[in-house]
């Protein structure tokens, strides 16, 4: 919020208050995603997946070593 919309939504505000009611504000609309937001979203969504991935085969070969050694 730059220092002009504070002032005004200072100013609404006492508005409000002094004549007894406090109207709500609407909430700001969402900023829309960017491309580069939604690479990175997908290269995220990758990322974790491969992750996901290795680290279900270390625990399988984890505990199939574990199995042979005991």
């Amino acid at each position: 919020m730059n220092a002009l919309e504070s002032t005004f939504a200072n100013l609404e505000a006492r508005m409000n208050r002094a004549a007894g009611t406090a109207a709500p504000r609407p909430a700001p609309a969402a900023a829309p995603e960017t491309k580069g937001d939604i690479t990175t979203r997908a290269a995220r969504e990758i990322l974790d997946a491969e992750a996901a991935s290795r680290n279900a085969k270390t625990a399988a070969l984890r505990a199939a070593r574990l199995q042979k050694k005991g």
